[in-house]
């Protein structure tokens, strides 16, 4: 079974990263904007923030003699990409030779006819990036300046590669959790601010979505034996001394490293904790940037014990 997603261009290394997470796999083929891959397709785009649609190949091949020949006389509804728009015009006599090889109607099976790399991949669409509930989850009650959006917050969840449970000790309004608990994992949180607690109950609540969630000092986390830690701690304006971003950010980590293999966590981008993070035992990083506006660049930090 081969298949196929489509990534999202304003971030294509994080939507592959996102794909390998979610299939966990790094047996994954690229070309620009598109990944092949040796798994069904899915539950892969639905549940993704970055990738824009999966499914299945049909034919792939730099010939359109062979694409035409794997799909003559059969009908679908098709949907052409075109990757980078310099191969436009070249795509336009292969989409004609194609359509004309083909019965199209709006009632049969999707069809992405996609071009990249002077490459063509003909294949049945399965899914699509679940852009309703991402929408939905940003109307959330409660939000505040800075909260992350339902997308980087799925992302984050995703990076983990978490398929039981996530624990998110500095809970906010809750936007991991809620993504979280949509995508069927068992979700725990803790924060020091009784009032922050309230306003993610409440914002949980509010779509049918139950999580643990106590008060507690994440430099002190009261828990044993957790799959993974997916958590926005505070940084920039919202802790205003350099030494308090430190020590926090220290103590979390020592405490993180005694009951997890897994943290992904949010800080922002001048910030650099690759060296606290290996003291403490976390010895594979990965680091991945996100431009949110012209005073806040995220950097979202993929952590493991090897």
């Amino acid at each position: 079974m081969k298949a196929y997603a489509i990534l999202n261009q304003n971030n294509l290394f994080l939507s592959l990263e996102e794909l390998k997470a979610i299939i966990d796999s790094d047996e994954v083929e690229y070309y620009h904007g598109v990944a092949l891959f040796n798994k069904e397709p899915n539950n892969v785009a639905k549940r993704s923030s970055l990738i824009k649609y999966s499914g299945r190949v049909i034919a792939i091949s730099h010939d359109v003699n062979e694409i035409v020949k794997n799909i003559k006389g059969e009908c679908f509804s098709v949907d052409p990409t075109v990757i980078t728009k310099e191969y436009k015009s070249e795509f336009l006599s292969i989409y004609d030779r194609i359509i004309n090889n083909i019965k199209v109607s709006k009632k049969c099976k999707k069809m992405d006819l996609i071009f990249t790399e002077g490459l063509i991949i003909a294949g049945l669409r399965v899914e699509e990036k679940d852009n309703e509930s991402l929408f939905k989850h940003s109307k959330k009650p409660y939000s505040q300046s800075g909260t992350l959006s339902p997308d980087i917050g799925r992302l984050m969840v995703n990076l983990s590669k978490s398929r039981k449970t996530i624990l998110d000790p500095f809970v906010g309004t809750g936007t991991i959790l809620i993504e979280a608990k949509w995508l069927g994992l068992n979700c725990i949180g803790l924060d020091v601010d009784s009032k922050m607690i309230e306003k993610s109950l409440v914002n949980l609540r509010y779509f049918g979505y139950e999580c643990d969630i106590l008060r507690g000092d994440a430099t002190s986390l009261p828990f044993n034996n957790i799959e993974a830690i997916v958590t926005d701690p505070p940084y920039g304006r919202s802790v205003s001394v350099r030494e308090g971003i430190n020590n926090l950010y220290e103590g979390f980590f020592y405490s993180a490293s005694n009951i997890t293999r897994t943290l992904v966590f949010t800080t922002d981008s001048k910030l650099d904790w690759r060296d606290k993070l290996k003291e403490v035992g976390f010895n594979d990083i990965s680091i991945h940037f996100i431009y949110e506006h012209k005073s806040l660049s995220r950097a979202i930090y993929v952590v493991r014990k090897k």
